[in-house]
């Protein structure tokens, strides 16, 4: 009789379990975060002694049915999703994750904590860019409204919403979340230093991606200064003086919903 993939998963945990050569084990995706629902798949991190790590990887090369198991030795895995490599895009799969399995004295899930954490030596540096980031997209969307441009309007303000979330995340040491998993992580773990609840920071963030609604933006770039600037990161709106007083202040009664 043909094994479930929750079968399959136990079959993996026992292997990890009592198998020298697997010295760590955890889910990543929905179900390493509790957020799972039942169509979810398994996302399986298996790590096992530098010297195994090819033989292993061949050993689990093979079809399994809602089982996504990725092979690595302990040295991979501590260059995976690092700060800035080319697998930083990673980093939020390994947030809220407990370790199955660590046969390392807790070295394991050190590493995971780290990679779905912001450094502390890059943090100000992180969210200062950020925050840079996210005013240059507000104020090229209102220079677009100057211009009646609908295309500008939307796409740099949909443009600067990532900024503003890794901003947030990074201000609260957490990683951002990938698209699909926003509502259910605020809904989960809301930003408590942010002074809006989550339903209404996603009811703004998705009325801004409908159209760039002018009032909205400078609705939402005024909270984020007066969050950011309690802070201590008041520098970046210091250096904006000017440019965002104007885009804050600039009027317009140009509807963005259609190309004209």
């Amino acid at each position: 009789m043909t094994k479930t993939h929750h079968e399959i998963f136990e079959d993996l945990l026992n292997e990890a379990k009592t198998d020298e050569n697997i010295i760590g084990f955890f889910l990543g995706g929905s179900r390493g975060k509790g957020y799972e629902n039942d169509l979810s798949d398994y996302d399986l991190h298996m790590i096992v002694k530098d010297e195994v790590a090819e033989a292993y990887k061949k050993k689990f090369d093979r079809e399994m049915p809602e089982i996504d198991l990725s092979v690595s030795s302990l040295s991979e895995f501590s260059e995976y999703a690092k700060w800035q490599s080319d697998t930083h895009w990673d980093r939020y799969d390994f947030t809220h994750v407990q370790a199955l399995v660590d046969k390392t004295g807790g070295e394991i899930q050190k590493l995971i904590d780290e990679k779905g954490s912001i450094p502390k030596e890059k943090r100000e540096e992180f969210i200062n860019g950020s925050i840079d980031a996210y005013m240059n997209g507000f104020f090229r969307s209102v220079k677009s409204y100057r211009k009646k441009d609908a295309a500008g309007v939307r796409l740099e303000a949909a443009a600067s919403i990532p900024y503003l979330l890794n901003a947030l995340f990074a201000l609260h040491d957490r990683a951002t979340p990938f698209a699909n998993y926003l509502s259910r992580e605020l809904k989960r773990r809301p930003l408590e230093k942010f002074p809006w609840s989550s339903e209404r920071l996603l009811m703004v963030l998705l009325k801004i991606l409908k159209n760039g609604d002018l009032k909205t933006q400078q609705e939402l770039v005024k909270i984020v200064e007066n969050t950011f600037r309690r802070e201590g990161y008041g520098k970046v709106f210091d250096d904006w003086e000017g440019k965002d007083k104007w885009a804050m202040s600039f009027q317009s009664d140009f509807k963005a919903d259609k190309l004209q």
